[in-house]
Formats: C-alpha cells, structure tokens, sequence
C-alpha cells in the first residue's frame, strides 16, 4: 500500500448540498433520458401505419409531455431519495460507522473497507425500502379490498381476492418487513462485491479521484471529479458484477436445454452493452458534477 495513503471515514455529509446536487444532476439526466426518448418517439411515428390513427399531433403533444415530465419527476424523486439518504447515513453513523476511504494525498481513493461500505449501503437501502412500503402496502392493500368489495356488489368473484382480508396484515407484514429484510440482503452482497472488486482494480488502473477543499476543521467540499477515472473504473467493476450473475444465468439456462451459442452472444452483448451504458452515464454525471459544483455549491463531508 502507498505510503501516503491514509485511512479516512466520512462522518456525515451535508444534507442540503447534497440533495441539491444529486437531484440536479438527475433532472438534467433525465432531460437528457427524455430527448432520446423524443427522438425514438419521432423516428418510430414516421413508420407507423396510418391506419393505426396514430397523428403527428398525438406524437408531438406525447414528447412534450415527456420532455417536461420526465425532468421534472427525477428531479422531485432524487431530492427525496437523496434528503432521506443524506439524513438517514447521518443518523446511523454512530451506530454503525461510517463508511471509510482509503486515500492517497487526500484525493484518490485506492480502497474500500468491505464491511462499513457494504453495511452502510445495504443499511440505507434497506430502510428506503422501509420507508416506501409504509406507504405502498396499506395502500396496496385498500386497493385490493376495495376491489374485492367492489366485485362482491358487482356480483363478480375476482380469484383470489376473497382472501384478501384474512390474508392482508400478513401480506402487509411482509412488505413491511420481509421485503426490507431481503433488501438489506441483496445490497450488501452488491456491494460487497462491489467494494472487493474495486480494491482489487484500484491500484492496477487508478481509482475514484477527488478535488478536495479544506472548508474548515474536518469539514471538505468536492469541488471536482475527473469523469474518465470515475467512469472507468466505475464501468468495469460493474461490468465484472455483472458478468458473474449472467453467467450464472447463462449456465442455467445451458442446463435447461438452451442453446449454449446463443447463451454465449447474449453474455458478450450484455456484459459489453452494460460496460458502454454504465462508462457514459457515470462520465456525464461528472462532468454535470464539475459544471454545477461552482454554480450551486460542492457535496460537503466531515472526514475524520
């Protein structure tokens, strides 16, 4: 290991900063989701069939809608999730620790402890989802009895729903609990994983890269990313991720009577498709990171 590289834990992030950035970058990722949609939208209107009495007006009004909507709606979903994640990594760092980096001159990180990463991550995770089905279960769940009472007085039988009642404090307990649980499961090997891979690549092709500024004591903003180091690297441990799970499906569906060749071209293209998707989403939010960081304000941590 680097002899300069020193042991640093992120003790809590500044919540309003960082909402404030994330949900921007998300609103002009998704400006940028909802043009190519547009496009899409506009290349595909041009070879429908009249009969299908698709108009040019309809399409036109549909990309308008898209254009507005689709910006607005990621920017309204990131500045919840990002708010929730800022305070709820705040809330557990006492109990839990925080996560920790390993960095070299304060400002490249060349590992990840494991655990506090994974803990951390699949902690907040798993509460998100928590969270959320608080408020989709019951509702869930008034959905479906109302349904039910209303197929009762309709003089219909919907299979199924008869058995909705009796059923839905221990379908609601699930989602409440069961789903958070598996939730919490399924992100800590994630990122687990994730955290493995990048401190085995790290010191091979460099890692995440941080223009740190010291604001005051322990107290550091983000002032800028290099987008091609944080892509790369970015691109590849999830391309590695990946590449194991679609392997595994690959082999399964081999034992099932598929054919191995189509197996094989579908893991390349997907492995290959992901590795391109994940390179350019990652460089864009860079390089939206280095433009608005001086325009609304850099992410702030206290590392410790």
């Amino acid at each position: 290991m680097n002899d300069l590289s020193d042991i640093k834990e992120i003790k809590s992030i500044r919540i309003v900063p960082y909402t404030l950035m994330n949900s921007s970058i998300s609103a002009v990722v998704g400006l940028i989701y909802a043009v190519i949609l547009v496009i899409i939208l506009g290349v595909v209107g041009v070879f429908l069939p009249s009969s299908l009495g698709i108009t040019a007006g309809a399409i036109a009004s549909l990309a308008v809608a898209v254009i507005i909507l689709l910006p607005v709606g990621s920017f309204i979903f990131s500045v919840t999730q990002s708010f929730l994640t800022a305070l709820i990594y705040n809330v557990f760092v006492p109990r839990l620790g925080g996560i920790k980096l390993d960095l070299v001159d304060l400002k490249e990180i060349i590992g990840v402890p494991v655990v506090p990463f994974a803990l951390m991550l699949s902690a907040i995770s798993a509460t998100l989802v928590f969270l959320a089905m608080l408020i989709i279960g019951p509702i869930l769940l008034i959905g479906l009895q109302g349904a039910a009472i209303a197929s009762v007085y309709q003089g219909a039988t919907i299979p199924g729903l008869g058995s909705i009642g009796a059923l839905g404090i221990v379908g609601l307990l699930i989602m409440v609990i069961g789903v958070p649980i598996v939730m919490f499961i399924v992100s800590f090997i994630m990122t687990a994983l994730a955290a493995i891979f990048y401190n085995l690549l790290a010191p091979k092709i460099g890692g995440i890269e941080f223009e740190f500024e010291a604001l005051k004591e322990k107290l550091y903003g983000i002032n800028s990313i290099p987008p091609i180091k944080l892509a790369l690297i970015a691109s590849i441990v999830m391309a590695i991720i990946n590449l194991i799970f679609e392997l595994i499906s690959t082999v399964s569906s081999i034992a099932m009577g598929s054919s191995a060749a189509a197996g094989v071209i579908s893991l390349l293209i997907n492995v290959v498709f992901n590795f391109v998707i994940v390179f350019i989403l990652y460089a864009i939010m860079a390089v939206l990171y280095n433009y608005l960081a001086p325009r609304i304000g850099a992410v702030k941590l206290e590392l410790e």
